[in-house]
């Protein structure tokens, strides 16, 4: 419970993201606004007050937050979704290659360099 508390205490990170999104997962298009959280794509550790910008989040659903944290879940060069192959043959599955949805205005999409380095350092996929 004190990681959903946590997640759940970046409000105004989390406001923004839903606003900027339609209030809706950047992954699935979920309109369940209790399942999506805030999830930063480079850690607030890496880059101070920037973390909390628009274009370094987007919403997901609580189980691809928690995927996307771990490397499972990645955002290629043409902005498509990918799995690992922990996840062949998963429910997710159907993910792999679909594009992630874009945020309303252009400025608060993710910024390719914070998707590289998540890709990279994160999942563990060549440069």
């Amino acid at each position: 419970m004190r990681a959903v508390a946590r997640r759940r205490g970046q409000s105004k990170f989390r406001h923004q993201l839903l606003a900027a999104y339609g209030h809706r997962c950047a992954m699935t298009g979920c309109a369940v606004v209790d399942l999506l959280e805030a999830a930063h794509i480079l850690p607030h550790r890496l880059v101070g007050d920037g973390g909390h910008q628009v274009n370094n989040g987007f919403p997901l659903r609580a189980d691809l937050h928690t995927l996307f944290d771990l490397g499972h879940v990645w955002v290629d060069e043409a902005e498509r979704i990918q799995l690992s192959a922990a996840l062949d043959g998963s429910e997710y599955e159907p993910l792999r290659g679909q594009p992630l949805i874009k945020p309303q205005r252009a400025e608060h999409a993710p910024h390719p360099e914070h998707l590289a380095h998540h890709r990279v350092r994160v999942a563990g996929q060549p440069a």
